[in-house]
């Protein structure tokens, strides 16, 4: 009988680890995770954060933006399991998906790097690839040890980081947003004293004269003034640069690549791993 109850126990912490067959993810950052453990095979669905890996998410049906999701855009696909971002909405949305027998993980998604290595031990729990998140995450907190150890003591310089909601708004990022604090973590000081993003005109810009212009490659369509650009000290050193916006502030698996990618941008190529 004792051995009949410990077969149960351990079938059944079995069963609330198991992965299904059917997965929708919510989040940029959690679509790659699932990717990077190989699982990007199960997803029957994605939101439209989920850029990334475009050869994957490009193909699968999308429910919808992750800050305003449709209850229908999930419930349609007729998901076993979804996996979404703690910080995704509606909130009621969300919550009523276990009435439909769809097994819900809401997982950790703060703008930290603790945060960031949470997310994917939760992930690889979830999926039984717990081995593979250890990798993960030991080889992020490698890279990260070899950034901090190189940027200690080198000069911070001042960085503004933009993109377009469209219709020309500007908007900029503030300290405590996802790519606020990326650019602290890679060695920058950011421009904007603000905690979160703002909206930002192009002769703020120049006043506040940044060092490094970084904008997300959907600002093109911004309507910034280039020639205010140009007179910064950014346009003046060429040390205007595009970056992927889920990648400066996903907090994703890529996260080690994104941080070395800035501290280059910060120290003109000049760091060890600098391309």
């Amino acid at each position: 009988m004792l051995r009949l109850f410990k077969l149960s126990l351990v079938l059944g912490l079995v069963s609330t680890i198991s992965y299904a067959s059917k997965i929708v993810s919510v989040g940029g950052s959690i679509t790659e995770t699932i990717v990077a453990l190989g699982h990007g095979n199960q997803l029957i669905g994605v939101d439209l954060s989920s850029a990334y890996p475009k050869e994957i998410t490009s193909k699968l049906p999308n429910v919808g933006y992750w800050l305003t999701l449709p209850q229908e855009g999930i419930l349609s696909l007729k998901p076993e399991v979804v996996i979404v971002s703690s910080k995704a909405k509606p909130k009621k949305v969300i919550d009523t998906l276990t009435e439909y027998g769809i097994k819900t993980y809401i997982i950790n998604d703060e703008p930290s790097l603790d945060s960031a290595k949470k997310k994917i031990k939760q992930v690889g729990e979830i999926l039984g690839e717990s081995e593979k998140a250890t990798y993960i995450i030991a080889r992020i907190e490698n890279n990260v040890s070899k950034i901090k150890e190189e940027i200690k003591g080198k000069s911070k310089p001042k960085v503004l980081f933009l993109f377009s909601r469209g219709e020309g708004t500007i908007m900029a990022a503030g300290t405590e947003t996802k790519p606020g604090v990326m650019i602290n973590l890679a060695g920058g000081e950011n421009v904007i004293n603000l905690k979160q993003y703002t909206k930002i005109s192009s002769e703020s810009i120049l006043e506040m004269n940044p060092d490094v212009i970084i904008v997300s490659n959907h600002a093109g369509e911004s309507g910034l003034d280039e020639n205010v650009v140009a007179s910064t000290n950014a346009g003046k050193n060429k040390q205007i640069y595009a970056m992927d916006m889920l990648l400066i502030s996903g907090f994703t698996v890529r996260m080690d690549s994104a941080l070395q990618d800035l501290s280059c941008m910060f120290n003109n190529n000049k760091l060890s791993y600098c391309k």
